[in-house]
């Protein structure tokens, strides 16, 4: 429960992270999904394993599962900066 609420937390109190993805609603599961705005969700699951060693699911093109029942509460802000970080990157390499 604690961890879903951080989740939570990180997501609406970082706001540059609106300009890659949107999050639709979950609860205190175990996983949530992120709509992003810029990458293809394959191209960015496969950076994330490849260049940080983050596992995460693609969806569909645009949706990508993240499972934060197995990341420790202190290291969630660190988890999705490093998502966001990853998703710029490919961002940029498209222009």
């Amino acid at each position: 429960m604690n961890r879903a609420k951080k989740v939570k937390d990180v997501l609406t109190e970082e706001t540059k992270y609106h300009d890659q993805w949107d999050h639709y609603p979950f609860n205190s599961g175990y996983f949530m999904c992120l709509r992003l705005h810029h990458v293809h969700a394959e191209e960015l699951r496969n950076h994330l394993l490849a260049q940080y060693g983050i596992g995460t699911i693609a969806i569909n093109d645009s949706d990508l599962r993240i499972a934060f029942s197995c990341i420790e509460e202190s290291d969630i802000k660190t988890l999705f900066d490093t998502i966001y970080q990853a998703a710029v990157e490919l961002t940029k390499e498209k222009i």
